[in-house]
C-alpha cells in the first residue's frame, strides 16, 4: 500500500470518528447557561426541545438540565422520573464534567424522601470529585445538604461538616453575603442539635450581622425565625416572641408558618389576647395550618381556664387532624379529649370541696394527686407526641409536593409522546398531497412500539402490565390500540396508524368494548375507561 493510499484511509478514519460522535444540543447549552439567572426561561427553552431526537448521553444532559431549572425555579427535586435517565448515564463516569450535579441532584431526591444512606453516598461523591475538579461551589451545597442529614443521626459530626461549609464559601470570591448568612444559620441549627444552645446562639448572631449587610428583609426574617427557635430551646420565651414578632414583621411576603410561630410565643409568654388576635387574622384551607392553629387555641383556652372552649377547639384541632390521618388518630383524640375533661372536673372538684366535711377532702386530695399524675403524664405524652405529628405532617406535605411534581412531568411527557406520533402524521399527510390517489400510512416500527410501551409503563403506572393482568385474552395488537387510546390519539391519527378511515376507528372502538367487559347501554365509552384505567 503507497503512501498515498494510506493517508485517504486515515483522513476517512478520523471522518468517521467524528461524524459518530454526538454533538450538543444548542437549545441545551442554551438552557444550561440560563439555569444560573432566569431558570424559568431555561424550562420553557427545554420544552422545546424534540426528545425523540436526543442520543442517549444528549438526553442525560437533557434531563439533569431541566432537573437544575427546576431546583433553581423553587421546586424541590422530590421526583426522579427524568434524573433517573441522567443518574444511570453519569453514575460512572467521574471524568465528565456533570457528575458532580448528577450526584448532587439525586443525594438531594434520596434526602427528601428519607433515603439518608442513599442520601449520604450520592452527597459524598459530589462533594469528592467537586472538590477534585476545584468546584468549591458544589462542593458546599453537596455538603451543606450532607450535614443537614447528618443533624439526627451524627449531629457532632454535622457541625464539623457544616463549619467546614462555612470557611469553604467564604472563600469564593464571588461569594453571595445571602449564601453567607445562610451557611452560618445551617452551623448554628446543627450546633442547636448537638445542644450546644450559647455556640449555636453566637452563630445565629454571626448570621445576622451579616443580613443586615445584605439588607434583604426575607433573609432577616429567616435569621430571626432561627433565633427564636434557640431562644425556646433555651426556655428563653420572652426572647423567643421578641425574635418571633421581629420574623413575622420583617418578611416582605406573608407567611404562615411564621404567624403560627408568633403565636405560639404569644402562648408560651401567656399573652392570650395577643395570641386569639393573630390567630383570628389567619386564614387558610390548608388542613395542616388549621390543626395548629386550633391547638394553639386549645392551649390557650386551658391557660385562660377556660375549659369549655378548650374543649370546642381540641374537637375542631382533631376534625381537621382527621382530614390529613383518618382513623389513625381515633385513639389519640379519645386520650386527649378525656385529659382536657379530667382538667374540668379538677376545677369543679375545687370549688365543692370547700362544701365537704373533712373527708371530703381528704378524698378530694387525693384525687387531685391522681389528676396532677395524670397531668404530668400527659406534658410528658403531648411532648412526644408534638414531635411525632410535626414529622407527620411535613411527611404528608412532602407526599403532596411529590404527587403535584409527579403530574406536571407526566403532562410534559405524555406531551412529548403524542407530539412525536402527530409530527409521523403530519409527515404524512404531506406526502400525500404529492402522491395523489395513494394510501396514506404512519409507519411504527416495532422499535418504535417498544419505545412508546416503555413510555407508557413509565409515566402511567405500569398501565400495559396492570391492562395484562385484568385483561389476559388481549393480544399484542389489542394492547398496541389500547395505548394509544391511552395517549389520547384522535380517531383521525389512529386512522393514519392503521391505514383505516375514522369510520372503521369507531367501529373497532366499539368492538373493544367487550374485549374489556363493556356491555350494555350505560356502560362508559371504551376512551373513557381506558384513560383513567
Amino acid at each position: 500500500m503507497n503512501n498515498k493510499s494510506l493517508i485517504i484511509l486515515l483522513v476517512l478514519a478520523v471522518f468517521l470518528v467524528t461524524g459518530c460522535k454526538e454533538k450538543h444540543n444548542k437549545a441545551i447549552d442554551i438552557a444550561y447557561q440560563l439555569t444560573a439567572t432566569v431558570p424559568d426561561s431555561s424550562l420553557s427553552v427545554l420544552n422545546g426541545v424534540n426528545q425523540a431526537k436526543l442520543g442517549k448521553a444528549e438526553m442525560a444532559r437533557y434531563a439533569l438540565v431541566y432537573t437544575i431549572a427546576q431546583d433553581k425555579s423553587g421546586l424541590d427535586v422530590d421526583n426522579d422520573s427524568l434524573l433517573r435517565t441522567a443518574y444511570t448515564y453519569y453514575n460512572n463516569q467521574e471524568n465528565d464534567s456533570l457528575y458532580a450535579k448528577c450526584e448532587y441532584y439525586m443525594g438531594k431526591y434520596y434526602m427528601l424522601n428519607d433515603s439518608t444512606e442513599l442520601a449520604m453516598d450520592c452527597l459524598q461523591k459530589a462533594a469528592d470529585v467537586s472538590e477534585k475538579n476545584g468546584d468549591r461551589y458544589t462542593q458546599c451545597m453537596a455538603l451543606e445538604k450532607y450535614s443537614r442529614v447528618l443533624r439526627q443521626t451524627n449531629p457532632r459530626k454535622a457541625v464539623e461538616v457544616a463549619r467546614y461549609v462555612e470557611t469553604t464559601y467564604s472563600s469564593i470570591p464571588e461569594a453571595s453575603k445571602s449564601n453567607i448568612v445562610y451557611t452560618k444559620l445551617n452551623v448554628s441549627m446543627c450546633l442547636l442539635c448537638a445542644d450546644s444552645v450559647n455556640e449555636a446562639e453566637k452563630k445565629c448572631k454571626e448570621a445576622m450581622s451579616v443580613a443586615y449587610e445584605v439588607k434583604d428583609s426575607n433573609v432577616l426574617s429567616d435569621v430571626y425565625q432561627d433565633m427564636a427557635t434557640i431562644a425556646t430551646q433555651r426556655k428563653d420565651f420572652k426572647k423567643a416572641l421578641e425574635c418571633s414578632k421581629v420574623s413575622y414583621n420583617t418578611s416582605s411576603v406573608y407567611d404562615i408558618t411564621k404567624a403560627l410561630n408568633l403565636a405560639t410565643a404569644y402562648l408560651n409568654t401567656n399573652s392570650l389576647p395577643s395570641c386569639n388576635k393573630l390567630l383570628n387574622s389567619i386564614h387558610t384551607d390548608n388542613a395542616e395550618y388549621k390543626y395548629i392553629a386550633f391547638n394553639i387555641r386549645h392551649l390557650a383556652s386551658i391557660k385562660a381556664h377556660d375549659y369549655d372552649v378548650a374543649y370546642n377547639n381540641a374537637d375542631s384541632a382533631y376534625y381537621y387532624l382527621e382530614q390529613m390521618y383518618g382513623n389513625q388518630l381515633d385513639s389519640k383524640q379519645e386520650y386527649y379529649n378525656s385529659l382536657v375533661k379530667t382538667k374540668y372536673e379538677k376545677g369543679v372538684a375545687k370549688g365543692e370541696a370547700r362544701l365537704l366535711s373533712w373527708l371530703i377532702v381528704v378524698t378530694s386530695l387525693f384525687a387531685l394527686t391522681i389528676i396532677l399524675f395524670i397531668l404530668h403524664s400527659y406534658r410528658q405524652y403531648k411532648s412526644t407526641a408534638k414531635d411525632k405529628l410535626k414529622a407527620e405532617h411535613e411527611k404528608l406535605l412532602q407526599e403532596e409536593r411529590i404527587h403535584n411534581e409527579e403530574m406536571q412531568h407526566k403532562e410534559i411527557q405524555l406531551s412529548t409522546m403524542r407530539s412525536y406520533l402527530l409530527k409521523k402524521i403530519n409527515i404524512a399527510q404531506r406526502i400525500e398531497k404529492i402522491r395523489e390517489n395513494k394510501k396514506n400510512i404512519v409507519v411504527l416500527t416495532e422499535e418504535d412500539w417498544e419505545e412508546i410501551k416503555m413510555f407508557v409503563d413509565n409515566v402511567e403506572g405500569n398501565f400495559i402490565s396492570r391492562l395484562k393482568k385484568r385483561f389476559p385474552k388481549l393480544s399484542d395488537e389489542d394492547i398496541k390500540f389500547m395505548i394509544l387510546i391511552r395517549l389520547k390519539m384522535s380517531s383521525k391519527a389512529m386512522g393514519l396508524i392503521y391505514n383505516i378511515s375514522e369510520k372503521s376507528i369507531r367501529q373497532k372502538l366499539f368492538v373493544y368494548k367487550s374485549k374489556v367487559g363493556l356491555e350494555g347501554k350505560n356502560s362508559p365509552s371504551l376512551r373513557s375507561y381506558i384513560e383513567s384505567f
